[in-house]
């Protein structure tokens, strides 16, 4: 059994809407995918529009449906996990769901010249990780024949910053009033009436055009007469329901009654027990033909409208109510059973109230910080002791900032602050400062609740309170307060507890420059067998100070361990800077394939979290490759998005990397000008010691030094010089080799000291961090056969300069490549490496991975792209390569 959709009833008026739909529908045909959203208030048709389009538009191979709930919005991958048919996503993380979603789109049932259609209904309620999983996948479509068409009413800004897609391929229609023309074409529909064009005119007047208004007072008026009368005209959406009520018996009436209390897709039995209806089958039919419910192709049913659903559960009595709510709570299980028994509750119960606090135990051991919160709040509704209440809005708010739910915990602040000053509520609250940016409040705030849990002796509360503080302390960089903080964080016996301690302190003892004593901190944390979700913090910061130590195979079977543990990890921007590590540590290694390839990941699970400080970061590190490899255009849109994420980010660190990168950017295409306008502010010894704890010497120096050099500013360049061979030998620890011998060279070259400076070239090359750093090996041996040639030792020259050109040649360094191959024409050798440089940035990626022997199923996963993504990138690069086969590829790229 079905509801049948009057497609022309539905369709009056809304030609302009139909055609955006219809032209989004031709271009992803063509294999451009698109994103139509329907945005309107309730009760304009947004989801019958919907509805009626992927009805009949030709072309369509399988529509997935997914109709959000509101009762699940705070259901972390709920909404997912029905769309994937998969109810075990809530420890996955976004990037994983996305990435899920997306094979689910590739798999969709379709013939050649079909599109797949993604429809989510009623998405401003779907909850936010579904929402960040969704947009990770909708804009990792190419070629992709897919039309996603997104209901959402208007206000849902922050939903819509995570499903938004590419500005070409996002279309917005928004339904308005129905027109009096509009209106009597629906009634000739749905009546088969000619109704007076005075009667028309009061009706558009009287209800404001809303079609569900419209829709009520057509199938609820007897004959066409009704229509003349304004009592037949309701004015509010409840007067619509109460109209459509009238219009059925008693039985009918109980079971829509049922299906607004249940507020989810049901079968028709609970309908029917719930309701005490003999009959519920005739009763649904008679209710589907008044407008009421609505039948799904499986056959479960629901109220047609949430609009509808709202004022009929409004206009219930609490008696009423409070019965449906135990009835239901017999027909349904889990979370919805439990919410149910709430809602029926009459007075406090403490049996239930406890229920719900092990429900919230168990959804927080499980990482459901949201879902803990709700059952926290549901137990406060129904609990006696008023500091009971208290303590579970307290906690509540705690779990909503672990959610990243921000506006959540906001919208608990007031009641918060209104609460008894204990330790818990400072807590709370300095939880809720510090993550929405108010850092003065957040640290006095931390600091009340630690001093009140050490006079009242709560061991857990002042760990946690310790912890959190230091936490806030090393974000703003004061690495002293995070470490002197820390101590009452000390012998936590919660383990996870522990593992953030020793990681936040691993971290501030980075930060002040000990960086011995931060391994040392890391490496003594005990590991359980199977993995923990504080871990991949553990390995990704250790991870991190190893790279900054110069520990480069450390850090990387550090990073390699962490990104293994992404079924367990936690809301954490962590997820994206681990990738961003293992990009610097790849890069560092020679292996820019897979240094891009994590930027690239690091971009999506940024994007996927819209995480600011992290996107920032993630797009900074982005640049190197394609900077190096002469792509212009591809770093240069990634550094202006780096750049934009700094507006609001407090971090000298984040400031630090993305000028870093912008450095790397101007070194590659010799604008000496602007390495000098970049580096020059920051090359104070003042300036090097306080943010010694970066390294950021190491890229700063040699940067400014050879600018200078290249500017003709020898002077400054010694004086440049002079400054970071003092901060070396304060900090000999780093992230890449000092490359002392190199800027001591290009110092002697300047002074006309030649053979100097093959010396210093010479001891620069015969370090060992300069072996680990093949592109650093590479640009020395370039140096130091240009400065033979010059010398006129053409043979050392030709030896020095065929070595970098090869490691050029392999890294596909486009710029170094050519200017070493132009020495080498220039000393008499004619054997010009051809331009590798053909293929855009994700073709790089592509082509990487196909090289290492990875199905096309493989490198989707890898990248997030489907299989049709997969194919469309190889079909250009076969194309620009002049090759046919994967065999070709991985010899050319072996």
């Amino acid at each position: 059994m079905s509801t049948v959709i009057d497609r022309p009833a539905v369709l009056a008026g809304r030609d302009a809407e139909l055609a955006t739909l219809h032209r989004a529908l031709e271009a992803a045909r063509s294999g451009t995918p698109q994103v139509v959203v329907i945005e309107a208030e309730a009760g304009m048709g947004k989801s019958t529009l919907a509805e009626a389009f992927l009805a009949d538009a030709a072309g369509i191979g399988e529509a997935l449906w997914l109709r959000c709930d509101e009762f699940e919005q705070h259901v972390a991958y709920g909404a997912a996990g029905i769309l994937l048919d998969d109810p075990w996503l809530s420890t996955s993380s976004d990037v994983e769901v996305g990435r899920a979603i997306l094979d689910r789109l590739g798999r969709a049932r379709t013939t050649a010249g079909q599109v797949t259609a993604l429809a989510i209904d009623d998405a401003q309620w779907m909850d936010r990780p579904s929402a960040w999983a969704v947009r990770f996948a909708l804009r990792r479509l190419r070629s992709d024949p897919v039309l996603s068409i997104i209901v959402v009413r208007p206000g849902s800004a922050d939903f819509g910053e995570h499903l938004t897609t590419e500005p070409a391929a996002t279309h917005l229609v928004r339904p308005g009033p129905l027109t009096a023309a509009a209106v009597r074409q629906l009634a000739a529909s749905l009546r088969s009436w000619s109704v007076p064009p005075g009667a028309i005119d009061r009706l558009v007047s009287r209800t404001g055009g809303v079609p569900l208004l419209v829709n009520a007072v057509l199938v609820g008026a007897s004959d066409p007469t009704q229509l003349e009368s304004d009592a037949h005209l309701p004015p509010s959406t409840a007067a619509a329901a109460s109209h459509l009520l009238a219009a059925v018996d008693p039985p009918t009436r109980r079971l829509v009654e049922a299906c607004a209390v249940l507020a989810e897709p049901s079968d028709l039995l609970v309908v029917g027990e719930m309701s005490e209806v003999d009959e519920p089958a005739a009763a649904v039919s008679i209710a589907a033909r008044a407008g009421l419910l609505r039948v799904t192709p499986s056959g479960a049913v629901h109220c047609a409208h949430a609009l509808l659903r709202e004022a009929i559960y409004a206009d219930l009595s609490p008696s009423r109510r409070r019965q449906f709510h135990a009835r239901a709570a017999q027909a349904t299980t889990g979370n919805r059973r439990l919410a149910h028994l709430v809602y029926a509750a009459d007075r406090p119960d403490p049996v239930l109230t406890e229920q719900l606090i092990s429900a919230a135990e168990t959804a927080r051991s499980s990482l459901q910080y949201g879902i803990a919160a709700t059952h926290r709040l549901q137990a406060r509704s129904i609990a006696a002791d008023p500091a009971a209440r208290e303590n579970l809005l307290l906690r509540a708010l705690i779990e909503c900032v672990e959610a990243l739910e921000l506006d959540r915990a906001a919208a608990l602040g007031p009641a918060a602050e209104e609460s008894a000053p204990t330790a818990l509520r400072n807590l709370a609250l300095g939880l809720l400062a510090r993550e929405t940016g108010r850092i003065g409040e957040a640290k006095t705030l931390l600091r009340t609740a630690l001093t009140m849990a050490k006079a009242s002796g709560e061991t857990t509360l002042r760990q946690r309170a310790a912890l959190e503080a230091a936490i806030l302390y090393v974000r703003i960089d004061e690495a002293e307060a995070a470490v002197a903080v820390l101590q009452d964080a000390e012998n936590a016996q919660d383990p996870e507890l522990g593992g953030d301690a020793a990681t936040t302190r691993g971290i501030a003892l980075w930060q002040s420059g000990d960086v011995r004593a931060a391994l040392a901190s890391l490496h003594d944390v005990p590991r359980t067998p199977d993995g923990a979700s504080w871990e991949a913090d553990l390995l990704a910061v250790r991870g991190m100070v190893h790279w900054h130590a110069g520990h480069l195979e450390e850090a990387l079977r550090d990073l390699d361990a962490a990104i293994g543990l992404i079924h367990l990890w936690r809301p954490s921007t962590n997820q994206s800077r681990i990738h961003v590590l293992r990009s610097a540590t790849r890069y560092s290694l020679g292996d820019w394939d897979g240094a891009a390839i994590d930027a690239a990941a690091a971009c999506a699970l940024a994007e996927a979290g819209a995480q600011t400080w992290s996107a920032a970061l993630a797009h900074a590190l982005s640049v190197d490759v394609p900077a190096a490899r002469g792509q212009w255009q591809a770093a240069a849109e990634h550094l202006a998005l780096a750049k934009a994420g700094l507006a609001d980010i407090p971090s000298v660190q984040v400031r630090l990397t993305v000028a870093h990168h912008e450095t790397k950017l101007a070194l590659a295409r010799r604008d000496w000008d602007r390495v000098v306008a970049i580096c020059a502010p920051l090359g104070t010894a003042d300036f090097m010691r306080s943010v010694s704890w970066t390294r950021a010497e190491r890229w700063i120096m040699p940067a400014w030094i050879q600018a200078c050099l290249a500017l003709g500013q020898p002077s400054t360049a010694r004086a440049a010089l002079e400054v970071y061979e003092g901060a070396i030998a304060d900090r000999p620890d780093g992230p890449s080799p000092s490359r002392l011998g190199w800027l001591r060279g290009l110092l002697a070259e300047s002074d006309g000291e030649p053979r100097t400076a093959r010396e210093l070239y010479a001891d620069d090359l015969d370090d060992p961090m300069t072996g680990l750093v093949p592109f650093v090996r590479a640009e020395l041996l370039h140096t130091m056969g240009c400065l033979e040639h010059a010398l006129g030792n053409r043979h050392d020259a030709i030896s020095h300069l065929a070595r970098a050109r090869d490691e050029f040649a392999r890294l596909r360094a486009a710029p170094q490549l050519e200017r070493c191959t132009a020495e080498l024409v220039a000393c008499g050798l004619r054997s010009p490496a051809p331009n590798p440089l053909v293929l855009s940035e994700r073709e790089e990626d592509v082509a990487a991975l196909v090289a290492r022997g990875y199905t096309n199923k493989e490198v989707g996963v890898a990248l997030y792209l489907t299989p049709k993504g997969v194919e469309y990138h190889l079909r250009n690069i076969y194309a620009k390569l002049g090759i046919k086969r994967r065999q070709q590829l991985r010899q050319l790229r072996g």
